[in-house]
């Protein structure tokens, strides 16, 4: 950005045509050559950062550039600023570096390949967008902070993939701070994520890369998954509940909704490295039945369930992680990021190498490239983990690396400083694929007849139907199994010389079933009018639905009916009525597809109610103790019927209601609409 020695410098004034001209009037030779267009004090004012915005440049720059040209304030960080919401679209080479964005308008990149974002304070909203007829590949946002929050109902960053989808991401000293939707709001219960990915526009997004960056939790999470192909994340900060909300607390005319989740969403091939998550992991298994590839020397605050589980590495739980000892990064204040962004004169330093493929778990052998963007720069490496030295192996053509291993490469050159080592880990294994179940589990009437492939040949497949972990000891695979009652059923792969599968797993629900929708649904159970115990099982269909099970005296027509009442509520968790708000003892999210317990001990004189629930394959988790009944039912004296209602997107089914030893419930009675509550 701020090279003396670069090969061709332009200025211009500050204004957009300037720059346009500017740019357009760069030649390949120069642009490969190293191109900065310095820019003279002033305010630059764009159309919006919306999709429909007009954009502030556009069709610009090239993809066959072999280093990208610079766009820079001449007189240094925060010297020009961006008013008004600006948006480049299909800028192709160029990185825009030192600007400062005021207002809460915000930056959107679309559809710009091989172009990057540095040394920028955004304040409004940051989108990187993909766009119709090609890939956006080769993007890096460098030291791109986000250092405010606000209430708006809306996220801080947006990663969309556009109809093209993008590919081969870097972010790099990232910081993002939250959003907070506003309350009350109008029309649809809307969500905020600090940082959100989406194949909006029906495109794709995969090798995503997040170093040294630091996430704070808005209403939802703090990274929104979406579906992403490769995740890493390397020395991050992502927090949510009080950690977050320790810098960032809850705005007036803001949701104050719990900030209770780090991750939320799906994917697969996601990847940790020298990070700490504090939160709930909310990512679902619509894409891979353990969506964390590695995980290497990150701590957490809590223990994850099986399918956050990492296919290689483990979580390091320290539960006494919180605001003052989790290592939380300064506060990127406009003193802090001048001073960090200050002209620093003339580069001294070799760039640092960059190996393709980046470290990660593959199944095949890897042949490894080394380069160095800084010309006549000699490359050293190792492949054993320790500190390379001009000593070591000399870097000449492709490394074959075909068994697990840590490169670590530096680079020097002529009259520069060497180059930062860079560490990229490779594990290599010989994996049994998954085995694939059918049918994939739900809600059934009657016995299912359920086959098990596994798609590797000569792999031998074992199950279990109680919930456990199969291994090598339990039930062999040898034809259809008959599944009679709910269960459910879990599978691995194993072949001799090779690493075992992952686990599949289904859950089949037998018998009687009911499903909620937007219409009160009452099923009939015997009359209580003392203390009693009830039982049953339910699964959600989708991560964040509002799906309510609760006991009513009559068939419910409304919320105010039920006396009882526990709710996969909006924000991903379960939760429990107690008089006149949801409360629980212990946060216990739930995920898409997987089966709960639910046991209600109900105390009907004492106008009392403790829940217990179990999470498919866990323990149970007492969640209410000694609950009051809802306020509008506290002189209820005996209840009949269990309601059900599910509004917004997403629904549940419950099945195998059980009163103590009392006769099983009759079909459900009346189907009434109601509003939310």
């Amino acid at each position: 950005m701020y090279d003396e020695n670069v090969a061709n410098t332009i200025q211009v004034a500050c204004s957009w045509s300037a720059i346009e001209t500017a740019l357009k009037g760069v030649t390949d030779a120069q642009a490969n050559s190293g191109t900065l267009i310095l820019i003279a004090p002033g305010n630059l004012t764009g159309n919006g950062n919306s999709s429909g915005s007009k954009p502030v440049l556009e069709n610009l720059g090239s993809v066959s550039w072999n280093q990208r040209v610079t766009i820079a304030p001449r007189d240094g960080y925060g010297t020009v600023k961006l008013l008004g919401g600006v948006r480049f679209l299909k800028v192709h080479g160029v990185c825009f570096a030192g600007f400062q964005e005021d207002g809460n308008d915000g930056i959107k990149m679309q559809g710009c390949r091989r172009s990057a974002l540095a040394w920028t304070k955004c304040t409004g909203h940051l989108g990187l967008y993909g766009t119709d007829g090609f890939v956006t590949e080769g993007m890096e946002i460098v030291e791109v902070v986000q250092p405010n929050h606000y209430v708006k109902n809306g996220d801080s960053a947006d990663y969309y993939a556009g109809g093209g989808g993008f590919s081969d991401w870097r972010f790099d000293g990232c910081y993002h701070a939250p959003r907070f939707f506003e309350y009350p709001y109008t029309g649809s219960k809307p969500h905020t994520d600090t940082v959100q990915f989406a194949a909006a526009g029906g495109g794709s997004y995969d090798t995503m890369v997040f170093r040294d960056s630091a996430f704070f939790a808005s209403n939802n999470c703090s990274i929104q998954t979406g579906n992403v192909d490769g995740l890493a994340l390397e020395h991050c900060y992502v927090v949510s509940g009080e950690v977050s909300l320790s810098r960032y607390p809850h705005l007036p005319g803001g949701s104050t909704e719990a900030t209770t989740n780090a991750f939320n969403g799906s994917g697969r091939g996601f990847e940790a490295k020298d990070s700490i998550f504090i939160g709930g992991m909310a990512i679902n298994t619509s894409d891979a039945a353990r969506p964390w590839r590695s995980v290497i020397n990150t701590k957490v605050d809590r223990s994850y369930g099986s399918s956050n589980q990492p296919l290689s590495g483990q979580w390091t739980v320290d539960t006494s992680l919180n605001a003052t000892n989790s290592g939380m990064p300064p506060y990127p204040t406009d003193a802090y990021l001048s001073t960090i962004w200050a002209k620093p004169g003339a580069t001294s330093d070799v760039s640092v190498p960059v190996l393709a493929p980046r470290g990660g778990t593959y199944g095949s052998p890897q042949l490894v490239t080394m380069t160095c963007s800084t010309a006549g720069a000699s490359i050293y490496y190792t492949t054993n983990g320790s500190t390379p030295t001009i000593s070591s192996t000399k870097y000449t053509g492709p490394v074959t690396v075909s068994a697990s291993a840590t490169i670590r490469a530096f680079a020097t050159a002529p009259d520069l400083d060497a180059s930062s080592v860079q560490t990229e880990d490779y594990f290599i294994v010989n994996q049994v694929s998954a085995p694939v179940i059918s049918p994939q589990g739900g809600q059934f009437s009657s016995a299912q007849s359920v086959t098990i492939t596994c798609p590797t040949a000569g792999a031998t497949i074992y199950y279990t139907l109680n919930g456990s972990t199969p291994t090598s000891s339990s039930t062999v695979y040898s034809g259809p199994i008959l599944v009679s009652s709910t269960s459910t059923l879990k599978a691995v792969g194993v072949k001799v010389g090779s690493e075992n599968s992952p686990v599949a797993s289904a859950q089949f629900g037998i018998g009687n079933s009911y499903a909620a929708s937007e219409a009160w649904t009452n099923v009939s159970i015997p009359t209580q009018t003392g203390a009693f115990t009830i039982s049953w099982n339910a699964m959600p269909d989708a991560n964040q639905i509002d799906g309510v099970m609760g006991l009513s005296l009559g068939a419910a027509s409304g919320y105010d009916d039920l006396a009882c009442i526990v709710r996969f509520a909006s924000s991903g968790f379960i939760d429990v009525r107690n008089g006149g708000s949801y409360q629980a003892l212990a946060t216990v999210p739930y995920g898409a597809g997987t089966m709960y317990h639910f046991e209600l001990s109900v105390d009907l004189a004492a106008k009392k109610y403790s829940v217990k629930v179990t999470p498919n394959g866990g323990s149970a988790v007492q969640i209410a103790q000694n609950y009051s009944f809802r306020t509008q039912q506290s002189t209820v004296s005996s209840l009949d019927h269990l309601g059900l209602v599910s509004l917004g997107s997403g629904s549940h089914i419950v099945s195998d209601i059980v009163i103590g030893t009392t006769p099983p419930p009759s079909a459900p009675q009346g189907l009434r609409i109601t509003s939310a509550p």
